[in-house]
């Protein structure tokens, strides 16, 4: 690429060679419109909210969508972030109260909603949001740099409520909400007291885990907007600083344990793609009536403990043990470490009925 090719190319980031971005006055005051803690932003995050709260007791992933796109929490984040590179602070503290104060309503109505409701039965939808990982952060950070670029940016701003879609905000502050509500009586799918669930918890720990998720897109909508708006040539890198250095002190507490549930994820991936691969270099076709349900690790102390829970055909468990320490001598190696396997089979009877159409 030529220097005049890399000097447009750059221009064009900026948008002093295209024209099409905003200029700071406009930019500031249609992002300080939305960053207000006004009526209108109050209605709107309400409704949002209890369209949530209802989709994720109804376990509907279509009506959390909706309050995905409805819920307007997105702008005053996005104000804080462009206060703070600007060196705002009325913007940013403003923004601030709008999100703070949003924060505790959505967990408040999420909270009255599931007592008024009644419903107590834990479904994926909500579970979901209660495990957040480095994957999590990843999606926060494009959603951010998107939701800068596009707020900055003329004739592109339809692409705010995709942004909204991709980043989750009031829904996992509603399964806040829920959490709280739901307690130590929390019920899962399958009619088992959650707290009997391994590495489940409660309400409380769902709401916990929620609470991180949003933390998590908070602080990556924040660290890429930040750089998303200095790139186009908004504010200055000193100005920003001080809210660099706090989001990097904050990420600390989060990153950690989003690395360790990424590490988990890919643990329960690796156990389903070796089982899938063991049963298939097994000869004895009674060795595919055996059905992996439910795998859950964690790390104790250090080391990896990993649950498997199986449906296993009754009359093919006779040599369980072997079997469990041959998957677990596998998956140890695949690994380069020490697994403990902790395996409960659920013995089923498969019938099979072939029903013919009458002979004429």
């Amino acid at each position: 690429m030529s220097s005049s090719a890399l000097q447009r190319f750059v221009q064009s980031i900026n948008g002093r060679a295209s024209g099409k971005a905003k200029d700071s006055d406009t930019l500031f005051e249609q992002i300080e419109e939305s960053s207000v803690p006004s009526l209108n932003f109050y209605f709107m995050l309400g409704m949002a909210t209890a369209i949530a709260a209802f989709g994720l007791l109804s376990n509907s992933a279509p009506a959390i969508i909706g309050a995905m796109i409805v819920a307007p929490l997105m702008s005053p984040i996005v104000g804080f972030s462009f206060g703070a590179i600007m060196g705002a602070n009325k913007l940013t503290l403003q923004s601030l109260a709008s999100i703070v104060t949003g924060v505790v309503f959505v967990i408040s109505l999420a909270f009255v909603c599931t007592q008024v409701i009644g419903l107590r039965v834990v479904g994926s939808e909500i579970l979901a949001r209660t495990a957040p990982s480095t994957l999590d952060l990843l999606v926060a950070l494009c959603s951010g740099a998107a939701a800068a670029f596009a707020h900055a940016r003329v004739g592109i701003a339809n692409s705010i409520a995709g942004v909204a879609i991709a980043v989750a905000l009031v829904p996992p502050l509603s399964v806040v909400g829920v959490g709280l509500a739901l307690g130590h009586d929390a019920v899962s799918a399958q009619a088992i007291a959650l707290s009997d669930i391994n590495h489940q918890g409660n309400g409380y720990t769902m709401a916990g885990g929620a609470f991180l998720l949003f933390f998590t897109n908070f602080l990556g909508i924040v660290a890429a907007a930040i750089l998303v708006f200095g790139l186009q040539g908004y504010g200055h890198w000193r100005k920003p600083f001080l809210v660099s250095v706090v989001l990097l002190a904050s990420s600390f507490f989060v990153v950690d344990r989003l690395d360790r549930r990424l590490e988990i994820i890919f643990v329960e991936d690796m156990v389903k793609r070796l089982y899938v691969e063991a049963v298939k270099g097994i000869e004895d076709p009674g060795s595919e009536n055996h059905f992996i349900l439910q795998v859950r690790g964690e790390r104790v102390d250090g080391h990896l403990d990993v649950s498997v829970v199986m449906l296993g055909v009754r009359s093919r468990l006779d040599d369980v043990e072997s079997a469990a320490e041959t998957f677990r001598s596998l998956l140890s190696e695949q690994l380069g470490e020490q697994v403990t396997l902790r395996l409960k089979i659920i013995p089923i009877d498969i019938q099979q009925h072939e029903a013919l159409p009458a002979q004429d």
